[in-house]
């Protein structure tokens, strides 16, 4: 079975082939697969310092608002715990009726035009006592004296505590009794009834049953001093109520407590009660956030009502804490991440056990992860120098692969192309030179070789040269001619020795057409030459005899000769060793065939021996040449055939 027609190439394109699938193939798959590598372990790399970071995060965040917390809740527990004390000093004060009153604490209380039992003047570090008039409370001014033995106290827990804006004692009758001092009969109503305040009724026994030490939510100060909140204890005598004491944070101690926590990533933090209102949050939350400033209240209700902050967030009622805010609520401490306005944030919050307020802390995540996209970043920009680079040092390397390319084509054309020239020359019998090294082994050994065989083939030509010539001496010394036939196309080659022979001029044609060749047979012959032939031709190998007269073509076969040229006509072409019979030549042989005997007797015929047999067959069998020689009989021989 043949193998593929493969399209034929140049040398050039060839080597160019072969290096690029042997050399840049390879490396571009090498390389590509390197730096295929280079970004997966990156991408791998990254990620997992993505999640490390995370996870890092997530512990130091939660660690730092636990650190912040607890610090908070400390403070708010000492709080809690000086409200305790002063709640124990304030009730020994209240019951030890023989305690003996200072006479300068007498002589700076007294009676208003209103009725309102309250202090007078300012003299320095003194607290500023208040007995509102009310219908159902009788004003008892030895007990309001007597309770200005706690003054002290309520002085060392201001000015000792930064945090705290001032504190006071309230009894059940509503005597006020709060440090620092404030004109009290100037800002409040001379029925001023304490017990519609928060900072007393969340503490008095309807409201704290169990006694607890609470927390009120933020309220504006009657007392001017704006948003704060306090931390109220009641004291009892037994079962008896007798009043409440409290310390006051303002909201601004407790914002600026908030900015001054340290959290990792510049975060901030924010401060809700229970219920997951806000109780501080600093600007930058409101701007984040969205929060809308409070309206600072009516000034003129303040005294007459208790004004509670309104909430300036619910984390239920806001979108970015909506779907958190049970988990916010429910669970002491935790980390979640949420969104705002498409930039994801992380949050941790951690409830107060004092209070059970919580903090939360908000911290942009791609605070958190900027180092790591900071890696990341410069990791792609060395792959990208690196995939850069790869492009660069292909260029380069296809420009020298084209060099070299073209350079080792021209070193194996230019010797290829000096061979087919010289095989060509050898084939043409024209004179080789020597061909010089070209410094390949292989083009060196097919020069070589080229030579030998021109060699050879010199030498072989010489001596056919010279067989043919004994050969030819040979024929011209006998006499004898020798013929070739080329039976598919009904040729025959003859050789000049023949015309002699016949005695003709010299310018007899030395190829023609078997018809013609068969017009200078005698008529009477011509039928066992075909005869012969016919079996000759299909019988494989056999040789073959025959004796027929024969003569010199004259002028008119001459023009004949001539005029047909050497190929058969169409209409004469048979199969191979089959004669022509029949139809209108046979029947036009025939009708000249009388006049053709009547002219025999005028022409010198010569009888001749022709021998040979066929030498070449087809693939199929069929017969293709047949070569033999032509021998003159003598004239005694030729009688003899006559008769």
């Amino acid at each position: 079975m043949p193998g593929t027609q493969r399209t034929p190439i140049t040398i050039k394109k060839w080597v160019w082939r072969a290096l690029f699938t042997s050399t840049m193939i390879p490396l571009l798959l090498v390389e590509t697969a390197l730096v295929a590598v280079y970004f997966l372990s990156n991408n791998e790399i990254r990620d997992a310092n993505l999640n490390y970071l995370q996870a890092q995060s997530n512990s130091e965040l939660n660690l730092a608002m636990l650190r912040e917390a607890k610090s908070l809740n400390r403070q708010l527990e000492h709080i809690q715990d000086l409200s305790t004390g002063m709640a124990e000093q304030a009730r020994m004060i209240r019951l030890d009726s023989a305690s003996p009153v200072r006479a300068e604490q007498a002589a700076r209380h007294g009676f208003e035009r209103s009725g309102v039992w309250a202090s007078q003047r300012d003299e320095g570090d003194q607290a500023s006592g208040f007995h509102a008039v009310l219908p159902d409370i009788e004003i008892d001014v030895p007990l309001a004296l007597r309770m200005t033995a706690v003054d002290p106290l309520m002085r060392n827990i201001v000015s000792t505590h930064p945090s705290v804006i001032q504190t006071f004692v309230t009894l059940a009758n509503c005597s006020v009794r709060i440090y620092p001092y404030v004109d009290l009969v100037e800002l409040l109503p001379p029925d001023h009834d304490c017990r519609d305040f928060s900072f007393f009724y969340l503490a008095a026994p309807a409201m704290n049953p169990e006694r607890h030490t609470v927390w009120t939510d933020l309220y504006q100060d009657p007392a001017a001093n704006g948003w704060m909140t306090s931390v109220v204890t009641p004291f009892y005598d037994g079962d008896e109520f007798l009043g409440v004491v409290g310390i006051d944070m303002t909201l601004d101690v407790i914002v600026n407590q908030i900015l001054a926590m340290e959290l990792p990533w510049s975060g901030f933090a924010m401060l809700y009660d229970a219920k997951g209102r806000s109780l501080a949050v600093p600007s930058r939350g409101e701007s984040l956030l969205s929060l809308a400033p409070v309206e600072q209240p009516d000034v003129s209700t303040l005294q007459e009502e208790d004004v509670l902050r309104p909430a300036q967030m619910e984390l239920s009622r806001h979108p970015v804490f909506a779907t958190l805010s049970e988990q916010i609520l429910g669970q002491r401490r935790g980390s979640a991440s949420v969104s705002v306005d498409g930039e994801p944030f992380k949050v941790a919050w951690e409830h107060l056990s004092s209070n059970d307020w919580i903090m939360l802390s908000m911290v942009e995540e791609s605070a958190v992860f900027s180092r790591t996209a900071e890696i990341g970043r410069n990791f792609q920009l060395v792959g990208m120098a690196l995939v850069g680079g790869l492009i660069l040092f292909y260029l380069s390397f296809f420009l020298l692969m084209s060099w070299r390319t073209h350079h080792i084509s021209r070193h194996l054309s230019v010797p290829l192309a000096e061979l087919r020239d010289r095989l060509h020359r050898i084939g043409m019998g024209a004179e080789v030179d020597s061909a010089g090294r070209c410094g390949i082994v292989e083009l060196d050994d097919a020069n070589q070789t080229a030579e030998e065989m021109y060699r050879r083939l010199r030498q072989t030509q010489q001596e056919l040269q010279a067989s043919e010539r004994r050969l030819l001496d040979s024929l011209e010394a006998s006499g004898d001619s020798l013929w070739e036939m080329d039976i598919p196309g009904r040729i025959i080659y003859i050789h000049p020795n023949l015309w002699r022979m016949l005695g003709a001029t010299g310018r007899e044609p030395l190829v023609m057409r078997e018809l013609d060749f068969d017009r200078l047979i005698h008529p009477d012959d011509l039928e066992a030459v075909h005869v012969l032939r016919h079996r000759v031709f299909t019988t494989f190998g056999d040789t073959f005899e025959c004796q027929y007269r024969m003569r010199a073509p004259g002028e008119e076969d001459l023009r004949h000769i001539e005029s047909m040229g050497c190929n058969a006509h169409p209409d004469l072409a048979v199969e191979p060793g089959i004669e022509p019979q029949g139809g209108e030549g046979h029947a036009a042989s025939s009708a000249s065939r009388h006049d053709e005997d009547q002219a025999a007797d005028a022409i010198d015929w010569v009888l001749l021996i022709s021998r040979g047999r066929v030498v070449t067959w087809d693939a199929e069998g069929h017969p293709v040449k047949a070569a033999g020689m032509h021998i003159r009989i003598d004239r005694s021989s030729f009688a003899s055939h006559l008769r």
